[in-house]
């Protein structure tokens, strides 16, 4: 009997953007740096950052799994499994996956958060591929989102 093979693609990526920003210039303001120094090195000329306190790692995850969802023409019902990649999360739980879910309207999705830092992208995406490969979703939402004003200096 001929096995089938199914593919995992991204169909769409959406993002967002929190609205304050921290540039080369207020940094030079903090520590001992200038803009054409930071500039030279890294390619940053600012970096967006999360002031609001009202606001948390999973706004910002829904705001950009509504672009994406947009985008693909996907409802947020036809989501099977939704995974965050975080070290930010909203609290320690429920995970920031169903706090996405819950804000999204996913109601027939499950999900987990991911925490892995820098690679937790990679894993999360990783993981959802899969997922599709095996034949246990079809559709899964894969989002990295951090607050990383909120724990470091």
């Amino acid at each position: 009997m001929p096995q089938t093979t199914t593919t995992a693609a991204i169909t769409a990526v959406g993002k967002y953007l929190p609205p304050d920003r921290l540039t080369n210039a207020d940094l030079e303001a903090l520590v001992d740096t200038n803009d054409e120094w930071i500039r030279t090195r890294t390619g940053i000329e600012e970096r967006r950052i999360l002031k609001d306190p009202t606001k948390a790692t999973s706004d910002m995850a829904v705001e950009a799994a509504r672009a994406c969802l947009a985008k693909a023409g996907v409802a947020p019902e036809e989501v099977d499994c939704i995974l965050v990649a975080t070290i930010t999360p909203d609290m320690i739980f429920p995970a920031t996956a169903c706090l996405v879910q819950d804000k999204l309207g996913a109601h027939n999705a499950w999900g987990y958060d991911i925490s892995a830092a820098c690679s937790g992208f990679l894993y999360a995406l990783t993981t959802g591929s899969k997922m599709i490969e095996a034949g246990l979703h079809r559709k899964v939402l894969v989002i990295g989102a951090d607050a990383m004003t909120r724990i470091i200096d």
